[in-house]
């Protein structure tokens, strides 16, 4: 199912090479010039039609400057971010060895990486370092549509070292953000008008490639019917070549340079003036994307195929060779004669013909180890059963990194050839689930016939370890889309069953198991797992598996009361979780993370900033979940500023637009919660908790019990919401804490004031350890009325100044008695304006005398001011008063 580590998958070198450059080539100063300027700019971009000499213009600049490149012809099997990167880093080692060594070991790795951007900075600072300037150049980049592949190039772009010039060689603009190039000046862009040849260059063209000049009419003619095409230009004059006398006026007569009689030309002309061996071999060979002797032997069964091969590049018969290449000579044919010859071998040959063209060079492909063109020729013959036995040899060797490439061989495959393989079957729903949408309910009724049918075999076998692994894959898909307790079961029997080297599985799996752990608040159980599946997940080099570990310690600390600590991995988790765009829902889930932190520290500008940031991300991945606990987040802090309508409205609008269930409670949590602190929850008088329905999360029953509560506790039914409150949370500081300031409201509503101030004291100490804020402040008149009844004469010293801190911080409406410039309820009174100065000159770390002789009063006026700053704000020493007065932003 997925492979050990294993070395890179051998490249295709041909793939590396430029073109060999024929004789007798027209030289183009002026484009040259033009490419030499480009050199001071980050990018040169040259996109035109076929045929327009693109390729041969680079590769002679190259040749007569004698720069260092680094050369890549893609394909469309290059769309797939492993292997194009695969192919860029290898052709950069071959300018310099020490290059890109880590790159290739992240993209050789069983799994995708997470994120393209880490292995891509290390590639850019290992080239910043080289003192050579040289030159990549990618051809044929329109054949690239992968938008992951556009945004990694375009990281490349933004921090491209000054040692490195890209050139893009394309038939179109590619999708790259060419708008901020041009508007820097950094890129040098060449079109079909630019690369057109003149008429001079057309006569030194025609000059060199005619055995008999034309006249300067006909080379007049020539030129305004190609209009300086060069593709049309060499068919014409490989036409001309084979006429004579009057046929040559013909020729020209009725010879267009346009694109839509050149197929036309191509199969009337230059096709049927060969001899017939030369057509039987074209036919044969025209579907080959490279050739080399012995494979164009095994698909005509012939062995003249090399000495062919010299004779059509000999007569320039649109044929290219490259450079030789691990003992062969490899030719690629130009793109226009291939396809015009492909459409005459498909009328000649029939579809019987040509899948048996396909069959043998798939068989070649086979015994060479060339496992992508043996399977997709296999494919393109439809020999589904031999693709299926290739595509098993392939991942057994190199795993399932390249999971768009895999999807794309997989989709060809009749889904009835897939579900006979139980492995086939396992690999097919992992390539689904790491590129489809994860939490959309299509993507797990897609991959669920697959996991079924393996899982059936497997059985029937009594094959536990492979059982197991179709457990984890099924417990993993189960989680993402929400169905809890069924995942954990599976992931628990995954865990029983799968073989203890079964590393990547079983990393993920012990992840999934935490994730059970938090849902029923064994938060403890949770951290250990975690940090067991760390070390399984590093092994594999599954950076997904690690940043999603990162996030689930990240919440557990922040449930644990650490605010701070969970901050600073969020922080963490943000620089590491860069790249693809399924690393949104890491920057999202660290992003709601810092918002509920930010918030419960009264940080009330950052909790929205990071809980909007969180909401956008959430949409941009249709992560529901995430969306509607970032909502809930930005609803708080739009209520705690003021703006109950925003509050109110915005979750309204998102919960109608919600069709995952769990979403779906989040947001009507939110709205009860939202309607208890503004005192209208008559209209939630009969709606009641769903504690039993164990598809919720752990978070999500906890928050019902404390909402349920606090409704029992403003209908008058405080007994009831005690019987709730019953079982304290054992290992959640930030629950604990909130569990015990309702029990101080429902026992002051029951007239227990000495119990409730036991209870109050409690979670005020834990809240002052942790710096807990809004916990305490969302409980609004209630709590603050609670708060002025126990002060101070119910509280020790320490807990009445965060008290009275607290107290400060509530709202108007909440604490009526406040006035003046400062004050934390009936016990502390306002400050004058010159003991406002004193306090701040004190916190400044001034002595008596120094803060007399700033004020120039004495030091007994002094003294005496501090003796009233200590008794109103009911401490009794220095320290103290500069603690709280930062606490109320009185400094």
């Amino acid at each position: 199912m997925i492979a050990k580590m294993t070395p890179p998958e051998p490249i295709l070198h041909t793939k590396l090479l430029p073109p060999r450059l024929r004789t007798g080539l027209v030289r183009r100063d002026a484009l040259f010039a033009q490419l030499d300027d480009g050199l001071a700019r980050k990018m040169t971009l040259i996109h035109a039609p076929t045929g327009f000499g693109k390729t041969t213009l680079v590769s002679a600049w190259l040749t007569e400057r004698g720069l260092p490149a680094a050369w890549v012809t893609l394909d469309e099997t290059d769309n797939d971010p492993v292997r194009f990167w695969t192919y860029i880093v290898s052709a950069l080692r071959g300018l310099d060895a020490s290059l890109g060594k880590a790159a290739l070991s992240a993209l050789a790795a069983p799994a995708p990486p997470a994120s393209f951007e880490p292995l891509l900075t290390q590639l850019i600072n290992e080239l910043s370092q080289r003192t050579v300037p040289c030159v990549l150049v990618l051809e044929d980049y329109h054949l690239i549509r992968l938008d992951e592949i556009h945004t990694a190039l375009t990281f490349l772009l933004q921090h491209l070292p000054a040692t490195l010039h890209l050139i893009l060689v394309s038939r179109s603009e590619p999708d790259l953000p060419l708008g901020i190039l041009r508007a820097r000046d950094e890129l040098l862009e060449l079109t079909a008008p630019d690369l057109r040849f003149s008429p001079e260059e057309t006569a030194s063209f025609l000059r060199g490639a005619l055995r008999e000049p034309l006249s300067a009419a006909a080379v007049e003619s020539l030129q305004e019917r190609t209009e300086g095409w060069a593709a049309g230009l060499r068919l014409a004059a490989l036409v001309l070549q084979q006429k004579h006398g009057d046929d040559t006026a013909r020729v020209l007569a009725s010879f267009s340079g346009s694109h839509r009689y050149v197929a036309d030309y191509l199969t009337n002309e230059v096709f049927a003036g060969q001899p017939e061996a030369v057509q039987t071999f074209l036919l044969a060979t025209c579907f080959l994307g490279r050739l080399t002797g012995t494979l164009c032997d095994a698909v005509t069964g012939s062995d003249n195929g090399l000495l062919l091969l010299d004779q059509l590049e000999r007569h320039d018969l649109f044929i290219v060779r490259l450079t030789d290449a691990g003992g062969r000579v490899w030719y690629r044919y130009n793109p226009l004669f291939a396809e015009s010859v492909q459409v005459l071998s498909r009328q000649r040959l029939g579809e019987a013909g040509v899948q048996a063209v396909f069959e043998r060079a798939s068989i070649w492909y086979a015994q060479q180890r060339m496992f992508d063109e043996a399977i997709e020729a296999a494919l393109s013959a439809g020999l589904f059963e031999q693709a299926l036995t290739l595509l098993g040899e392939f991942i057994e060797i190199y795993g399932i990194a390249e999971t768009h490439t895999l999807r794309r061989w997989l989709e060809r495959i009749p889904v009835g050839s897939i579900l006979q393989r139980p492995t086939m079957c396992v690999t097919a729903a992992q390539v689904i689930l790491f590129t489809s949408d994860r939490y959309a309910a299509a993507t797990a009724a897609r991959i669920e016939p697959y996991l079924l049918a393996a899982e059936q075999v497997w059985r029937a076998e009594s094959d536990d370890e492979n059982l197991g692994i179709v457990l984890a894959l099924r417990g993993m898909m189960l989680l993402w889309q929400g169905q809890f307790q069924q995942a954990l079961a599976c992931v628990g029997q995954a865990l029983d069953l799968m073989a203890e080297d079964e590393v990547f599985w079983r990393g993920v799996s012990l992840l999934n198991a935490a994730g059970g752990d938090m849902n029923v608040g064994r938060l403890a159980a949770a951290q250990g797992k975690i940090l067991e599946a760390r070390a399984f997940l590093g092994a594999t080099q599954n950076t997904h598996g690690l940043l999603a570990a990162t996030g689930m310690l990240a919440e557990i600390l922040y449930q644990q009361g650490h605010l701070e600590h969970a901050a600073q991995l969020c922080r963490q988790l943000m620089d590491e979780a860069v790249g693809d765009e399924s690393m949104l829902d890491d920057q999202g889930e660290a992003r709601r993370i810092l918002a509920n932190v930010a918030y419960e520290q009264n940080d009330l500008e950052s909790a929205g900033r990071y809980a909007a940031e969180a909401l956008e991300m959430a949409h941009q991945r249709s992560n529901e979940l995430l969306a509607a606990q970032a909502q809930g987040c930005l609803s708080a802090v739009h209520l705690a500023q003021g703006r109950k309508d925003q509050a109110r409205g915005d979750a309204l609008a998102l919960a109608a637009r919600l069709n995952n269930r769990l979403a779906q409670r989040e947001l009507q949590d939110t709205q009860i919660w939202l309607a208890l602190c503004t005192d209208e929850w008559e209209a939630f008088t009969r709606w009641q908790p769903a504690l039993d329905d164990e598809n919720l999360l752990h978070q999500q029953r906890e928050r019902q019990r404390f909402l349920s509560a606090r409704l029992r506790i403003r209908q008058g039914h405080a007994s009831e919401a005690l019987g709730l409150l019953e079982i304290l949370p054992a290992e959640a500081t930030h629950s604990l804490v909130q569990a015990l300031i309702l029990r101080a409201l429902a026992l002051r509503t029951l007239g227990d004031l000495k119990g409730a101030a036991a209870e109050l004291a409690q979670a005020l100490e834990m809240g002052q350890d942790q710096g807990f804020r809004r916990l305490f402040l969302d409980e609004g008149v209630l709590l603050a009325s609670l708060l002025r009844e126990l002060l101070p004469a119910h509280l020790p010293a320490d807990l009445s100044l965060y008290a009275a801190m607290l107290l400060r911080l509530f709202p108007l409406e909440a604490s009526p008695t406040r006035q003046g410039v400062v004050g934390a309820g009936a016990l502390v009174e306002p400050l004058s304006g010159q003991e406002l100065r004193v306090l701040r000159l004190l916190a400044a770390g001034l002595s008596n005398s120094e803060i007399a002789g700033e004020l120039v009063v004495s030091n007994n006026t002094v003294k005496t001011h501090l003796k009233n700053i200590y008794r109103k704000l009911n401490v009794n020493a220095r320290d103290e008063a500069r603690a709280l007065a930062r606490e109320l932003k009185l400094i």
